[in-house]
Parts: C-alpha cells; structure tokens; sequence
C-alpha cells in the first residue's frame, strides 16, 4: 500500500490542527507550533490502498481539501500562509530538514 505522508511546515502559531482521511480524523493536536529553525511543526504518516483519498485539513477556523491520487508514496507539505490560508503542495521524494 503506499505511504501518505503529511507534513505540517510553515505558519503554525499553536492553534489546534486536525486532519481527516476520507472523513475519519487520523490527527488532531491542540498547540501546533512551527520550529522556524527547520520549518517543520508536525507530521504524520498512514498508508492506504491505491487510488484517489480526500484529505481535509483544519486549523485556524478554515479548513481545505485535497484530492491526490495514490499509485506511489505521496508526500504533502501544508503550510498556513501569511494571509491565513491553508495552503499545499506535493511530492514523490520525503521532504528534507535542516
């Protein structure tokens, strides 16, 4: 089965986050806060059978979903913008720190 790996990075100020996966929550924390030094606040990893998966992600009383297609590991990066979006991006290599 591939790895969904989702990596909470900039912008986290310690609100709560939660995370649900095709409508059932695989992550909730209270104080999420970013470590500017690296980044990085968080992360998780889950595995599920092939095929497209709805992420949703909630945090700061806005919440976004995100629809990628699982044939290989998929790594997510979500990031708060400064304007207090949710924001994401995508990739087929693990994201690296510092």
């Amino acid at each position: 089965m591939p790895l969904l790996h989702i990596a909470l990075q900039e912008g986290f100020t310690g609100e709560p986050v939660t995370i649900l996966l095709d409508g059932k929550e695989i992550y909730r924390k209270g104080d999420v806060r970013t470590r500017t030094q690296i980044g990085r606040a968080d992360a998780i990893e889950t595995t599920h059978n092939p095929g497209p998966v709805t992420v949703e992600i909630q945090a700061r009383n806005t919440s976004t979903t995100i629809t990628p297609t699982l044939a290989e590991d998929v790594y997510l990066a979500v990031s708060i913008s400064p304007d207090g979006r949710i924001v994401h991006r995508s990739s087929a290599q693990p994201f690296r720190y510092m």
